[in-house]
This record gives C-alpha cells, structure tokens and sequence, in this order.
C-alpha cells in the first residue's frame, strides 16, 4: 500500500512540550512501545540505491518484516508489512524474502536484488546483511482533524525516541511522524502545520534507513582507519531530475509529474542541511536550484487552472532570496586573493552579510517554518483534484511548448540587442533565460533528445556569461560602498570595473551561439 507519513524533528527545546501535548491527548490510551529492528542490505547498498529499505522489526510481542519503497514523492512511500518470527534464542534476526512472494514487493526486489525465487525462496543468496539497528521507544495517540470539514480525517501521532546504532557509533532519534489513518490525506497536512507552529519542528523526508545506512558507512570507515574515515562523503546533495513522464503524457500528468520533481529536489536537500552539522556548499546549491525549479514551473503555470497559490511562491521566493545572500558571498569568495595578486591591498570581501554566521544561517533556514511551510503546501496542491478536466485530454507537449515558445520570443527579442543593453537588463534577459532552461529541463522526456542536449549545452554557456557580469556587478556595487569607509576598496572597484567590457563581449557571443540554435520542443 502507499502510505502518506510526515516525519518532523524535534528541537531540544520543545521536546518537553511535545512529550506533555501527546500525553494528555493519548489520555493513557496507549502503552509505549519498544521498538528495536535490523536494516538489511547488500554490502554495496543495493536496496539503498534504490530508495529502498528491509527491515525486521519487534513492535512489542510481534515480529513484522517491512519493505520500504519510494513513492511518487518523498512524503508518499510504498510500504509492504508481513508478519515475521522471531529469532530462536543466541541466534541473529534475519530477514526471510519468502515473506513478500505473491505481493507487489516480489517484482520489486526481483527487478534490484540477484533473487531467484525459484530456487532460493527465502533469498539467503541474494547477499543481504544486516547492516545497522534501531532501538526506539515509541508513543503514539490518534487524533481528528478537521471535523466537520471536507478534510477531515483520523491520523497517528507518532513520537520516535532512541537511537541508531552501528558497529561503535550511534545517532539519537527524536521525531514526531504524523501518518494518515482514515479520511481525508489533507488532514495529515493540516496536522502537520499546526505542530509546526506551536512547536518550531521542521520537516525532514530523510528516512531512520537513510540515517542509518550513512551510520553504516562511518562505521564501517572508523574501522577500517583514519584515512578511510576522512574519504568519506561529508555531504549527500540531492540532484534534480526531469519530471518522470511519457512522450505522451497529459497536461495533468505532467503537472502533477513536474510538481513532484521539484519537491523532491527541494525536501532531499533541505532535509539534508537541516540534518547536518553546519552548512554543506553543494547542497546549498542544490537547494537553492530547487527553488529556482519550482519558480519556473510556477511561471510556466502562470495563468492557467493550475497556477500555484501565491502563498506558496511568496515562501519560495522568500527562501531563494535568504539563499541568494548566501550564494554571492560563495561566488565571489575568490576576489580578496585575485586583488591582492594583482597588488591591491588584502581585504575581506565587502558582502554586507557577515560572512562567518552564513553556515548557521543555511542551516537555520533549512529548519524554519516557512521552508516546512513550503513542502506542506507543493504536497498539498498534489492531493488537490484538478480542476480542469479537459486538461487530462490535452497533450502536455503541444501546451508546454506553447508557453516555452512565449518565453523564448521574449528572450531572444532581448538577446538580439545584448550589445545596446545595460547591466539591469542583461540581469532580466539571464532570468528568462533561466526560465527557458529550466522549464525545458523539467520536462525534458516530451522533447527530441538531441536537441535537448544542445540547447542545455549552448544556453547554459549563455547563461553563465551573463552570471559572470552580474556577479561581479554585484560586487563592483560592495566595494563602492566600502570605498566610503576604506578607500583602499577603490583598488578593488577599479579592477571590477575594467573587465566589465571584456565580459559582455563573451556574453554577446554566447547569445549569438544561442540564437542560432534550434528550440528541443
């Protein structure tokens, strides 16, 4: 079955509080309930690769195999629950794939496991080994939301106390799930705001598998050595991908399609950030690429029975811009040593954002309301009905292309005279660009591949020449304003202000490159 779950972590600060609120709202009605369970794997994370999780659990006196499988968006999984046995006395748990034969989880860990089912039912061949643990008291109370409403609906309150374990390392748990029961899926959502705003959680998709499986590796280089340990990935960025469609889709199917591509874009790397230690400089990126996703799918929508609320883009543009700051202080870290290898003096760069707080500023941002906020109201246009049903009967390649070609034109009016434009409008025409690229992007599988590939190629090129010149505008306008108070910063102002030229020759041959170059769709 698909199961719609959202998980949030706790702050240290409200934990209390959450513990109190479940409490009296269980009213004694529920024990708590030991949970301790053993995640299987192949050695190279076959399953892992494949957003997938096998577990055995004990929930109190049972025994429960489950397979975990990606669902169409990070906040909707597929979720198979057998009943298990538990293991004799001295002896390991082991995971038993006879248990999911008949069931839809069959064709599925026959498509990513070596399993034959034939002549190894219970796969002790397919490789798996237990990897790492959980063990976690859990309390849980069932509440209504929403009644009386057309999203009225009984969900779970799952609050996930403990820890998981591997080899010598452990992680603490401290999460509240909110999963649906019955009635509406919007009541999760619902519920799921309202903890949000009296109890400063955040959203995280990152799975107790995901947690784990990285715990694994640490351990797994810890005790291999030092230098095994220092190889190890200090950050998992979530890359975009285009919208998972057909040639032949639908409007609404590639709407619904390209919504979910831009939320698990943005959920896997603010997950990630909000999980973290500090500030992870790709996944920053990532995150801020989401966004930037979103928006241009917002744009393309514009107009049209699927628009996206204007709550929803308020909270995206406000999140791009917080992430904007961060991302030209990043950009622009190389100046200070490039000036002073040309004889200018050695100063700080002049970002008007303290430099130092930036990292605990991403972090915090990925852990605010308004990014939960954000996630809560794409899956809520997703469990929306389209209003429009003919757009069910309309091909999404002949309507997208349609608006892609509105944007184009307007792009290449511009671009036709880059030579006569001033900085302000350079910086305009790399934002339809943007809007072009991404949107074509998205939905890549509607057009002629090679084609694709060319125009990603030639307006990327396009694209980054226009972001040197704003960059680098941008920081002409920092060091002019230092310049009042040091005018050591005039070195810095000059040197900016003499490439500028040279820089937009490079971008005007870039759009002439462009403007030669056949649209994919």
């Amino acid at each position: 079955m698909q199961e719609i779950e959202l998980k949030f972590q706790i702050p240290d600060v409200a934990l209390a509080a959450v513990q109190a609120e479940l409490a009296a709202l269980d009213a004694g009605q529920h024990a708590p309930l030991p949970l301790k369970a053993a995640y299987f794997d192949t050695p190279n994370r076959t399953l892992a690769a494949a957003r997938m999780a096998l577990r055995v659990r004990q929930e109190g006196d049972e025994w429960v195999q489950t397979l975990k499988a990606g669902g169409s968006n990070t906040m909707m999984r597929l979720e198979d629950n057998r009943p298990a046995e538990a293991p004799a006395p001295g002896e390991a748990i082991r995971a038993d794939l006879s248990r999911h034969i008949g069931r839809p989880a069959q064709t599925v860990l026959q498509q990513v496991l070596d399993w034959d089912v034939g002549q190894d039912a219970a796969g002790q061949r397919a490789g798996l080994v237990e990897l790492y643990r959980t063990d976690i008291v859990r309390t849980r109370a069932r509440i209504t939301v929403g009644a009386g409403t057309p999203h009225e609906g009984v969900v779970e309150l799952a609050l996930d106390l403990g820890h998981i374990h591997s080899g010598s390392l452990s992680v603490p748990v401290r999460e509240l799930e909110i999963e649906s029961v019955s009635g509406h899926p919007m009541a999760v959502i619902d519920a799921g705001r309202d903890w949000v705003q009296r109890h400063g959680l955040w959203l995280d998709t990152q799975t107790k598998a995901h947690r784990g499986d990285r715990l694994a590796r640490q351990a797994a280089a810890t005790a291999e050595g030092t230098a095994a340990t220092a190889a190890l990935p200090t950050e998992h960025p979530t890359l975009g991908h285009a919208a998972r469609i057909r040639h032949d889709a639908n409007v609404e199917q590639a709407w619904r399609a390209g919504l979910e591509a831009c939320l698990e874009h943005i959920t896997g790397n603010m997950s990630e950030l909000a999980t973290g230690p500090n500030a992870l400089a790709l996944t920053a990126y990532q995150w801020r690429l989401a966004l930037r996703r979103l928006r241009a799918l917002a744009r393309l929508l514009e107009g049209s029975p699927l628009s996206l609320p204007a709550s929803t883009l308020a909270h995206a543009a406000a999140l791009n811009d917080a992430l904007g700051r961060w991302r030209d202080a990043e950009a622009l870290a190389w100046l200070p040593a490039r000036l002073f290898a040309l004889g200018g003096p050695m100063l700080e760069l002049p970002c008007p954002t303290p430099t130092q707080s930036q990292a605990d500023a991403v972090v915090a941002l990925s852990r605010s309301a308004p990014a939960t906020s954000l996630c809560l109201d794409v899956l809520a246009c997703l469990l929306q009905p389209v209003p429009d049903k003919t757009l069910a009967h309309t091909s999404a390649h002949d309507w997208l292309a349609a608006r892609l070609d509105q944007v184009h034109a307007r792009c290449v009016k511009m671009a036709l005279h880059g030579a006569n434009l001033s900085d302000e409008d350079l910086h305009k025409l790399r934002r339809l660009g943007k809007r072009v690229r991404l949107g074509s992007d998205l939905f890549s599988p509607l057009w002629r591949p090679k084609r694709q590939r060319r125009h990603e190629r030639v307006l990327k090129a396009a694209l980054d020449a226009l972001g040197r010149i704003q960059d680098e505008a941008t920081a002409e306008a920092w060091y002019t304003q230092a310049a009042e108070q040091d005018p050591r910063a005039l070195f810095g102002q000059g040197w900016l202000q003499g490439r500028r030229q040279s820089l937009r020759k490079r971008a005007r041959r870039s759009l002439e490159r462009w403007l030669r170059v056949n649209t994919p769709w």
